[in-house]
């Protein structure tokens, strides 16, 4: 089990960093452009396809990085319930929802690239395979992290000396 997670928590902060820095190239990028634009009176003309197709990776790899560090906003409404086994029960739930949804979201984008996958992108020429694989790779992630979560909601994951989860 220590394994499976120390995979998953490798994948999930190398998708976090890509995150990261897919933002930052979307900011520079967009920046550069209005200057371009405004500033020079000339544009970039592949740069605001370029920026679509950044977001879309920065959105499905930050999903699954979100979820292994409970950043995603929630109702908790049975959040202040005090009894472990319910909390346990409740934890296992919210990721059986989450599993579903990223099986849908695998699956989908699996679809996606093989009906898609051959069309180029209109100014950057990019094959749009590239493109809709961020669906399943951030499906795939998805999952993965669920069946971890799934299973710490049972078998809590160690802690460190001051109670804090090893995520």
């Amino acid at each position: 089990m220590k394994a499976l997670r120390d995979l998953i928590r490798t994948l999930v902060r190398a998708a976090d960093h890509a995150s990261g820095w897919l933002l930052l190239s979307i900011c520079v990028l967009n920046l550069v452009a209005v200057f371009m634009r405004y500033g020079l009176r000339d544009s970039i003309s592949w740069s605001e396809e370029a920026i679509r197709y950044l977001a879309i990776w920065m959105t499905f790899l930050g999903a699954a990085s979100a979820s292994w560090f409970d950043e995603h906003l929630d109702m908790n409404l049975l959040s202040g319930i005090s009894n472990a086994r319910f909390q346990a029960w409740h934890k296992a739930a919210l990721q059986v929802l989450t599993l579903a949804f990223g099986v849908l979201v695998l699956w989908q984008g699996s679809v996606y690239v093989k009906l898609n996958g051959l069309q180029t992108a209109p100014t950057t020429g990019l094959p749009m395979f590239w493109i809709y694989s961020a669906i399943a790779v951030g499906g795939l992630l998805l999952v993965l992290v669920a069946l971890v979560k799934l299973l710490d909601a049972f078998v809590p994951p160690p802690r460190d000396a001051e109670g804090r989860p090893l995520l």
